[in-house]
């Protein structure tokens, strides 16, 4: 598309900065590589003016751990339009905080996130408040603005995960070079800059949307048992438990009963749903949006099925006063109880997304920890892991 359409049609509808560009580039970034979906327009407000922004997937440096997208500046102050930038911002994940540059911005209200500047973003080269020697010249309204794009991502997947959010413009040292009202503090490139403003939460239909397509995308190459699982955590005690790798598997995030509905709609004939305990023994209590944010309850099932196994009354207490459920399993197998409760909560996971399905598709569920493996399973995964191993194994090798 024309980089001028979207101005021309009306959807951006006051002057863009370039903190903004890097905002809207960033939620795309990490939407796309957290939940595998793609904007094409960001929303960001402003005090009552509304910038919708259109964005850009860069294919060719997005991974499966990091995505990289860009957003094209329009109606701006110089220095920073005369050229038309593309701002760029990669999103990736952090597997090794000693290879996150020193230099990278934090915010205090997200632990997670790392904020650095990459090609073509000028650097301060003397002390210039707020600036110090050595750090980029993003400015602290457009660095807030970008931290809130991508944590609000984060937060509707749990906001675990470190990210680097890294924002260049590869024109940046040619645009700042012919600029001459360049700031002389600042060198290497254009300033990110810009009000602070509000993005609009990530919608759940997107979320949807992304899990459909995904089942979509299997049932085209003809399969039709498909592997689900909330995201990679615990996949080598899956493996080593069931010798089923997740590099195949629909991740379904925080929403099991859209995969659910999904593989239904589809047709799916077998649907294996594994994961890590903390996430799925939620469905024990029928809740189907696991986002810690949405919901919990993992003590309350914990304690009320170690009630129903026979567990004392101390002992219930004991469990509701823990933090993690690798906590609880512990209690539970000093006890003597871990394999009963586990019994009686797989049942009543069986119970729920039988209800969900209603008949239309053979499942298994198996619940994992990290600490302890494989967990528990309902009553029919046996049969369902022979069909969705062979089918799943048969699409890692066409995948190659």
């Amino acid at each position: 598309m024309d980089r001028f359409d979207a101005r021309d049609s009306g959807l951006i509808i006051s002057p863009l900065t370039t903190g903004d560009c890097a905002a809207a580039a960033a939620r795309a970034a990490a939407a796309s590589l957290l939940f595998k979906f793609d904007y094409e327009y960001v929303t960001i407000q402003h005090e009552g003016n509304t910038r919708t922004i259109e964005v850009y997937k860069d294919a060719d440096k997005c991974t499966r751990n990091e995505a990289h997208f860009y957003a094209v500046m329009e109606g701006g102050m110089a220095p920073d339009i005369r050229e038309k930038a593309d701002i760029h911002v990669s999103v990736s994940k952090v597997t090794d905080f000693r290879k996150v540059d020193s230099r990278a911005f934090m915010d205090v209200r997200y632990g997670n996130l790392f904020l650095y500047a990459g090609e073509g973003i000028g650097i301060a080269s003397v002390d210039a408040p707020p600036a110090r020697k050595g750090q980029a010249s993003i400015e602290k309204d457009a660095r807030k603005l970008i931290f809130d794009a991508v944590a609000g991502v984060c937060e509707i997947s749990d906001g675990a995960q470190p990210l680097l959010i890294t924002v260049s413009c590869p024109e940046g040292m040619m645009i700042a070079a012919k600029q001459n009202n360049a700031l002389s503090a600042f060198m290497g490139g254009i300033g990110i800059m810009g009000n602070y403003g509000t993005i609009s939460s990530v919608h759940q239909r997107d979320i949807a949307g992304s899990i459909e397509n995904q089942i979509r995308e299997q049932i085209e190459m003809g399969v039709k048992s498909i592997l689900v699982s909330p995201g990679d955590y615990c996949a080598d005690k899956i493996y080593e438990g069931i010798h089923v790798s997740l590099k195949t598997a629909i991740n379904c995030f925080n929403f099991p009963g859209s995969a659910i509905d999904a593989a239904c709609e589809a047709g799916v004939e077998n649907l294996l749903l594994v994961g890590n305990v903390g996430k799925l023994v939620k469905m024990a209590a029928g809740i189907m949006n696991t986002n810690s944010y949405a919901s919990d309850g993992r003590r309350e099932i914990f304690a009320a099925h170690t009630a129903i196994v026979g567990g004392t009354s101390s002992q219930v207490r004991t469990v509701m006063g823990c933090t993690t459920c690798d906590e609880i399993l512990a209690l539970l197998n000093t006890w003597g109880l871990r394999d009963r409760v586990m019994a009686s909560i797989m049942a009543k996971i069986n119970e729920a997304v039988a209800r969900r399905c209603n008949g239309r598709i053979r499942f298994g569920v198996a619940l994992f920890s990290e600490e302890f493996g494989l967990l528990g399973a309902t009553a029919d995964t046996r049969n369902v892991l022979v069909k969705v191993s062979q089918e799943q194994y048969a699409l890692s090798l066409k995948l190659k």
